[in-house]
């Protein structure tokens, strides 16, 4: 039995076609800073084996933090799917990890440092999860020992805008 090999089938477990004109949120910020290439998109994401242990770690952390939810009855719903219609053909997938009545927390485990703020890797993510549920939102940022930091996100019409915009130039690069 090769571990190694174990994790990588498991990460790459569910691979969904591609639909045109349907982007993750959580794939917005790659767009923008020009890591997801259009010529791409249709193409599966095969993940190196550090990355796909990098995702494992994530997994597990958020998966505890849902059980530790569940064990104090917090009220929450977790990876509630909302989409955004930018226009007749541009939409985006929303899916935040915890939405609670009036916030909403989007975890994540970085292998480096975060500060007080947050990063503007994941700026676009946490604005689209804003536009979709009208809440306010959160980073939620796992570390080890286990812990759960919440940074707040300050939304952003600025931003807003600009997402929209580079999703429109980069679906016509998609469509050629």
């Amino acid at each position: 039995m090769k571990i190694n090999q174990l994790m990588k089938n498991y990460v790459h477990r569910e691979h969904k076609e591609r639909v045109y004109g349907r982007y993750h949120a959580s794939e917005i910020g790659s767009i923008m800073g020009g890591w997801k290439k259009p010529e791409d998109f249709f193409k599966p994401n095969k993940i190196e084996l550090k990355g796909c242990k990098m995702i494992l770690v994530g997994c597990a952390m958020e998966d505890q933090l849902t059980k530790i939810f569940k064990y104090n009855k917090v009220d929450c719903k977790t990876q509630l799917k909302r989409v955004i219609k930018i226009d007749e053909e541009i939409s985006i997938v929303v899916k935040p990890d915890y939405i609670f009545d009036d916030f909403i927390i989007e975890t994540k485990f970085p292998f480096s440092e975060i500060g007080d703020e947050v990063p503007d890797r994941y700026k676009a993510q946490l604005e689209c999860e804003h536009r979709a549920f009208k809440k306010k939102v959160y980073l939620g940022v796992l570390t080890s020992p286990f812990d759960l930091r919440l940074l707040p996100y300050k939304e952003s019409d600025k931003l807003w805008q600009e997402i929209q915009e580079v999703l429109k130039v980069y679906h016509k690069k998609v469509k050629k």
